[in-house]
């Protein structure tokens, strides 16, 4: 069964929610090899910051959030993705245990923006990215990107140092 399967079966199981059917309607399924694994690995548990922080500081890569499948079960994860839309996966280790990606690539500036605005890492989240995420869900990938891309950056004030 494919990732895509899964989240046709949780639609079919319990009827059409704003997540899932976001995910069904731009989720891709990735390849990955032993190179995804490649490296040193960055923090555990922090695979939305270690995710961001790769694809901010290399413009060949892609950010992309969704679900990594551990043992046939999916777990929310963020990772990147090259050129050929291989899987750079900076924070798990592969030790015969993961058996698919499932997820939605974003805009570099898009995360960046969003991440400022939200104050947290991760954009598919109600409560933690609630600025944004909403609108991603009902306008859709593109015009969800779109929406914040269009909005002017406030300009922050720098604190004066205390004499």
């Amino acid at each position: 069964m494919t990732m895509r399967d899964h989240f046709e079966m949780r639609k079919k199981a319990f009827g059409p929610n704003l997540p899932n059917d976001f995910m069904l309607a731009h989720g891709v399924e990735y390849t990955f090899n032993a190179e995804t694994f490649a490296g040193p690995r960055a923090e555990r548990k922090q695979c939305f910051a270690n995710a961001t922080h790769l694809a901010l500081f290399n413009k060949d890569l892609t950010y992309v959030e969704g679900y990594v499948c551990i043992h046939g079960v999916p777990i929310e994860h963020a990772w990147c993705v090259d050129a050929n839309g291989v899987v750079v996966d900076p924070t798990l280790e592969d030790v015969g245990q993961v058996v698919g990606y499932f997820g939605v690539p974003f805009k570099t500036e898009y995360v960046k923006r969003a991440i400022l605005l939200n104050d947290v890492y991760g954009l598919l989240d109600w409560y933690y990215a609630r600025k944004t995420c909403g609108h991603l869900y009902r306008l859709g990938l593109d015009d969800g990107q779109a929406w914040l891309l269009d909005q002017p950056v406030k300009k922050t004030r720098k604190r004066r140092a205390a004499a």
